[in-house]
């Protein structure tokens, strides 16, 4: 599909739901060349009420209405993970470009699937990895590329946060999530410290779901070993209500935390000095949208790719089966 990025990318939203209608949907209306044209709910009344709320231009309650759509560009897969393989490869084989949700599918498989699809159409796909576009971890990575850190030590992200599950819910069920606070909340914490710190090559985890007593964990943590001989954890709950630390990094020559304090803080020690960096809100679904929109048009190297979403999901596979298990388990090595 030849898109003229003079004008925008034409969205389509597969899968109109809370995410979407918070974060997605006005990200949209706010980035530079892009243009909420459709969306999805399976709900005909539904449907209209949000196309009028948000400005689109077409309401479709079901897949295939939304993916025939020839003014189409562009899909936004907003749905249970257990539905991105086989939505994804739709998009693609309809030749629309596709930005798919975290987690990438239930499989690193799926995720392969996902990709060759994607390549088969040459069409392009990035997954919704949204801290990589904040501008303090585009600058903590500029650090360590400038050699600022010396050699990365050690890595931490706890991801933990209120979140009280029900039962009917998908994400509660292992066979539309894949999981719990893992599955929903790790793709972010391990993408994060790879792209940071580079490949991970062994994990080890655990978690339990004894606060709430469901089907999938709520609490856990997975630890992770670099190719460099780094390593990192990242903790995750759905039973903690606040948490203010969002990221600390420490090497050889110098640390940052990342944590929030009314908006997001950098604290670093360089050189033996500390340095205070306060962040303004950015909003990292626009950014993400915007990026899109210039690596379609402009042949802008993408700041995320299905291959992160398979590296994500193949950390997060090893982690369950670690848990499982009690031993750590490799990684499979990079593509």
């Amino acid at each position: 599909m030849s898109v003229n990025i003079e004008t925008c990318l034409k969205w389509g939203v597969l899968g109109a739901g809370s995410v979407a209608q918070r974060r997605a949907m006005p990200a949209i209306q706010k980035a530079d060349s892009a243009e909420l044209h459709a969306l999805l709910s399976r709900d005909a009344a539904r449907a209209e009420r949000l196309a009028n709320e948000y400005g689109a231009t077409n309401a479709y309650t079901t897949v295939d209405a939304l993916l025939a759509d020839d003014t189409l560009d562009a899909i936004y897969v907003s749905t249970p993970v257990h539905l991105h393989c086989e939505q994804v490869i739709a998009a693609a084989e309809r030749g629309l470009h596709v930005l798919c949700d975290k987690p990438m599918a239930l499989t690193p498989q799926e995720c392969t699937e996902m990709i060759a699809a994607c390549e088969a159409n040459s069409v392009h796909l990035q997954i919704c990895f949204l801290f990589r576009f904040h501008s303090c971890f585009q600058q903590i990575r500029t650090w360590i590329n400038d050699g600022r850190f010396g050699e990365i030590v050690h890595g931490r992200m706890p991801f933990l946060k209120q979140y009280q599950l029900t039962p009917d819910e998908w994400r509660a069920q292992p066979e539309k999530g894949g999981g719990g606070c893992f599955m929903d909340l790790g793709p972010h914490s391990v993408d994060l410290l790879r792209y940071l710190i580079g490949e991970v090559n062994a994990i080890s985890a655990f978690y339990n779901s004894a606060t709430q007593g469901t089907d999938v964990e709520e609490t856990g943590g997975i630890f992770m070993r670099f190719d460099n001989g780094a390593q990192a954890f990242t903790d995750l709950s759905f039973s903690v209500p606040q948490c203010d630390i969002v990221l600390e990094l420490y090497g050889t020559e110098g640390t940052v935390w990342v944590y929030n304090d009314d908006g997001w803080q950098i604290k670093t020690y360089f050189d033996g000095e500390q340095q205070l960096i306060p962040s303004q809100y950015e909003d990292l679904y626009q950014r993400q949208f915007e990026h899109f929109a210039e690596c379609v048009g402009k042949g802008v190297v993408p700041i995320t790719t299905g291959i992160d979403g398979l590296r994500a999901n193949e950390i997060l596979t090893a982690a369950y089966r670690s848990g499982l298990t009690g031993q750590v388990i490799p990684c499979p090595a990079a593509p």
